[in-house]
C-alpha cells in the first residue's frame, strides 16, 4: 500500500473511476423535437400552426367542422361560336336522317340494302354522340388532391 498515491492531506486516495462513456447519437440530424405546447391547446391554435394553404380569390364554403364543401362542378359557359357550331352539326345530322328516310319512303321499294344503310347511319350518329359524351366525362370524375 505504500505505492498508493497520497492525497493532499496525506490520506490514501482511491483510484478514480473512469467517467461513463459519452453516448453519441449517430442520427442527430434526423431527430426532430416537437415545439413545447403553448398555454392554450385549443383546436384553433393547433390549426394555425399547420402550413397555410395558398390564397385564392375564390370563395370557399365550409361545413361546421371547417372542411371544404365540394358541390356540383360549375357549368362551363358555352362560347357562342361553339354553340352555333354544335347547333349546326345537329341540324346537319337531322337533315341527313330526314333525307335518308324521305329517300327510302318515296319511290323506292324496300330493298334489303336500304335498311342496312339506314342502320349504319343511325350507328354513326350514336357513335358521334358517345364520343361527345366521352369528351365531357372529365367533368364527372373525382378530383385528385395531392396529399400534403
Amino acid at each position: 500500500m505504500a505505492d498508493r498515491a497520497r492525497g493532499a492531506n496525506g490520506a490514501a486516495s482511491r483510484p478514480r473511476a473512469a467517467p461513463p462513456p459519452v453516448r453519441r447519437n449517430l442520427f442527430q440530424s434526423q431527430l426532430t423535437r416537437r415545439p413545447t405546447p403553448s398555454s392554450s391547446n385549443s383546436a384553433e391554435s393547433l390549426h394555425q400552426e399547420e402550413e397555410p394553404l395558398p390564397e385564392t380569390s375564390d370563395i370557399v364554403v365550409r361545413d361546421e367542422d371547417g372542411d371544404i364543401v365540394i358541390g356540383d362542378p360549375p357549368v362551363p359557359a358555352l362560347d357562342p361560336d361553339e354553340a352555333q357550331e354544335t347547333h349546326r352539326e345537329h341540324e346537319e345530322e337531322r337533315q341527313r336522317l330526314e333525307e335518308t328516310l324521305r329517300h327510302r319512303l318515296v319511290g323506292h321499294p324496300p330493298v334489303v340494302d336500304q335498311p342496312e344503310e339506314l342502320l349504319e347511319q343511325v350507328r354513326a350518329g350514336m357513335r358521334a354522340k358517345v364520343a361527345a359524351l366521352a369528351e365531357d366525362n372529365w367533368m364527372y370524375e373525382p378530383e385528385e388532391h395531392p396529399r400534403v
